[in-house]
């Protein structure tokens, strides 16, 4: 699990509130400890729905949610997709080279997709926004700082 730091949380708020200001459902995938998930709560129109298949992780985040407009869900984020009925406006991600390919097959469950720091291959971003430094270091290989966002 990696946290997302605080200017990667504000990049994707901007991007919400700059191109997306009437979303009113987000969907943050693999939400960890949550703090991605209340922040865009905080910082957006929307309502946001973490979900984190971690069971302490997610009572953490479930805990947090009491002082946010954000709710978790414990479970795996691919299979809560699976059996939902709706969409959502958008869908957060930060989850690594191995799962972010996965996203490719939920396109249908949300209207824009905002990857952080991952491409989906085979998919074209609408934008990629490039934080400018830092990165994200998965089994020693570097990847820098990007908002990878999608629209469907």
């Amino acid at each position: 699990m990696v946290a997302s730091n605080k200017k990667l949380r504000q990049m994707v708020a901007n991007q919400i509130n700059k191109y997306y200001p009437n979303a009113y459902s987000v969907c943050e995938i693999g939400s960890g400890f949550g703090g991605m998930a209340r922040y865009i709560a905080r910082h957006t129109n929307a309502t946001v729905t973490g979900i984190e298949n971690m069971p302490f992780s997610a009572f953490v985040s479930k805990f947090l949610d009491i002082f946010s407009k954000s709710k978790t869900v414990w479970g795996d984020a691919f299979e809560y997709m699976d059996k939902l009925p709706g969409t959502f406006d958008i869908g957060i991600a930060y989850l690594g080279p191995k799962l972010t390919p996965l996203l490719k097959n939920y396109t249908g469950k949300m209207h824009v997709l905002i990857s952080l720091d991952f491409k989906v291959p085979g998919i074209k971003p609408v934008r990629v926004v490039d934080m400018g430094y830092g990165n994200t270091i998965y089994r020693g290989k570097k990847y820098p700082h990007k908002l990878f966002i999608y629209e469907f």
